[in-house]
């Protein structure tokens, strides 16, 4: 709850001094624009490469729920909207908002009943569905008429000029940049722990600085999952940077919803639209997943900086774009929020969306089996397990013989005792005789 609440803190320390002092022009300069791309580029960074290794497993649902996912929601945000507004624009800001915000997942997800299955699929999902839609957006700017979206010379960092052409070179660039950073995780894989920390955060430094320039948030996304110091200090210096950008964020959305016309109607219904195309898609992927996480990957919808990049770029073409967006993304933080109250606190509720979402009962892998395997010396000692009675293949036998008198015991021991006298007197015997034979 306490980070539910920095966020609204930090949008209003943004709105009340830029609406008091005024912040005429504050979108439209490079500057600001450039600052949105290095939060957003730390956010995607510090989400990738926190991805436990484990989330291999769900490589294709991974795949499926950034590209295939990606595009439903904007279809059925874009063509709901578009029916019930009369304009066609809004498949632009589906765009915007159908992606999950990196830096709201990372700072949530410590507090999240999910398993680490379920958790290694959604810091997936909101790390790569950002670049996407991304993407989209630029084509969506490049194939629409004008009169849809109008005509701009603004040349911000996501508006470099071009169109279909600069979308299509900073794909081209991003798979440039990936691949440059998996042959250098190749090449200090085998050195000295000192080494390999120095080269890979150098061309983190690298690839960070690239991305933001040219926006290649693809490649740097790619890059997060090679590109991983082994130094703990690293981990928690990213972590770190991730909460400062969230606030960051919020801070210039403030800025931003100062000077901009709030149009609330529109906003709360592209919100709303966004958190119920989320649940849908999610029901949808998720289908080999238990109940349980399901149901939260389900209302798992957050919105934050990608949101601000978008609407940067996009509001020099859409105008109002920012107090459209800047509405829905309060209303989507908020059912976040409720819902997720609810659930938690409600466990009739949970239980009865489980009920209606189904999915498959898998049982979830150990915690790191890997380092278990290397080093056998930490799991516990197995101990075999003795049962109490043998199987039998006739009814009762077990029975009876747990109701035996407690003396019975005692009987067969010495029953096997003077049983066994005998035999020792016999041997003790014959070896008296043939000692004696040998000394005639």
């Amino acid at each position: 709850m306490l980070t539910a609440l920095r966020l609204p803190l930090c949008v209003a320390a943004g709105y009340v001094p830029a609406r008091l002092i005024g912040s005429g022009g504050v979108a439209d300069s490079a500057g600001y624009g450039y600052a949105t791309a290095a939060l957003l580029g730390v956010g995607l960074y510090g989400a990738t490469s926190a991805i436990p290794r484990q989330a291999r497993r769900d490589g294709r649902t991974i795949v499926s729920v950034v590209t295939v996912g990606v595009l439903l929601k904007i279809l059925l945000i874009g063509g709901s909207l578009s029916l019930v507004f009369y304009d066609p624009v809004f498949f632009v800001l589906a765009a915007a908002v159908a992606q999950i915000d990196p830096l709201s997942v990372a700072s949530l997800m410590r507090d999240s009943p999910m398993s680490r299955r379920a958790k290694s699929l959604l810091m997936a999902w909101s790390s790569f569905d950002d670049p996407i839609t991304v993407v989209v957006t630029l084509l969506l700017l490049a194939t629409l008429p004008a009169t849809v979206v109008g005509e701009s010379s603004h040349t911000g960092p996501l508006m470099g000029g071009g169109g279909f052409t600069a979308a299509a070179t900073g794909l081209f660039l991003s798979t440039l940049l990936a691949v440059a950073a998996w042959r250098i995780a190749r090449f200090a894989r085998s050195r000295p722990n000192p080494v390999h920390d120095r080269l890979v955060i150098g061309a983190v430094v690298v690839a960070y600085v690239l991305a933001v320039a040219r926006l290649l948030m693809i490649g740097l996304a790619t890059a997060g999952l090679f590109l991983r110091p082994r130094s703990p200090r690293w981990a928690a210096g990213a972590e770190q940077a991730v909460q400062v950008a969230l606030l960051t964020a919020a801070a210039m959305l403030g800025v931003l919803l100062a000077s901009a016309h709030v149009d609330v109607p529109a906003g709360v219904a592209l919100g709303v639209a966004a958190f119920l195309a989320q649940i849908a898609v999610s029901l949808l992927l998720t289908r080999h997943f238990n109940p349980v996480d399901r149901a939260y990957l389900a209302i798992s919808q957050q919105n934050g900086i990608t949101s601000i990049v978008l609407a940067l770029a996009l509001e020099p073409f859409v105008p109002a774009v920012v107090g459209v967006i800047g509405v829905a993304v309060a209303t989507i933080n908020l059912l976040h929020l409720a819902c997720n109250h609810a659930v938690r606190r409600s466990p009739r509720l949970l239980g009865g969306v489980v009920a209606r979402v189904g999915g498959s009962e898998e049982p979830e892998e150990p915690e790191e089996p890997e380092e278990l395997s290397k080093d056998p010396a930490s799991s516990p000692p197995r101990t075999r397990r003795e049962p109490a009675d043998p199987p039998s293949a006739i009814p009762g036998v077990a029975v009876q013989r747990a109701a035996r008198p407690p003396g019975s015991a005692s009987q067969a021991a010495s029953t096997s005792g003077s049983g066994a006298s005998p035999a020792r007197a016999r041997t003790a015997s014959h070896s008296a005789r043939t000692i004696s034979g040998r000394s005639r």
